[in-house]
């Protein structure tokens, strides 16, 4: 049996390249408004032409929300720096031979490889650790685990590299 639950997980789709497209948007906008809004009061404060009703920096609404915005960010990717980082897109084949130690696996069955395939049995070639090439396997997949049978139905035993 191979555990494919990480691999499921960590495999992003359009909808998580849009979250992350906005979240970096919103975070280039946060930290483009703080440096704007400091850096405008610090010219006003060094030409000597800031306004006598002007608030204090640190009461200054527009800045103070950008300024939370960035250090909430700056927060949330030190306690998980993985956020902005998008795995390598593996193909369902090629994790599912590289974690039963194959050294390649077809499986022209399975529509797209890019995600992990609904519950049922694929018809599959492999080339094992050896080089040899086998004529077809079966992979049975449910939920997100996945078990290999060898040409006679039986269980092969998976080898990690």
């Amino acid at each position: 049996m191979i555990d494919m639950s990480e691999w499921a997980s960590n495999h992003h789709g359009l909808s998580d390249c849009i979250y992350m497209a906005a979240l970096s948007t919103v975070l280039v906008f946060a930290v483009l408004g703080v440096v704007w809004r400091a850096g405008r009061r610090l010219v006003l404060r060094a030409t000597h032409r800031i306004p006598r009703d002007a608030q204090p920096l640190l009461e200054d609404t527009k800045f103070v929300i950008c300024l939370a915005l960035v250090g909430g960010f700056g927060l949330l990717l030190t306690l998980n720096p993985g956020l902005l980082v998008l795995p390598k897109d593996t193909m369902f084949t090629e994790q599912v031979a590289r974690q039963a130690g194959l050294e390649a696996l077809s499986c022209p069955t399975i529509p797209d490889s890019k995600y992990m395939p609904g519950q049922g049995r694929y018809e599959c070639e492999y080339v094992d650790a050896k080089g040899k090439a086998h004529d077809l396997s079966l992979l049975v997949a449910s939920g997100d685990r996945v078990w290999l049978y060898d040409h006679n139905g039986k269980p092969m035993k998976v080898t990690t590299k």
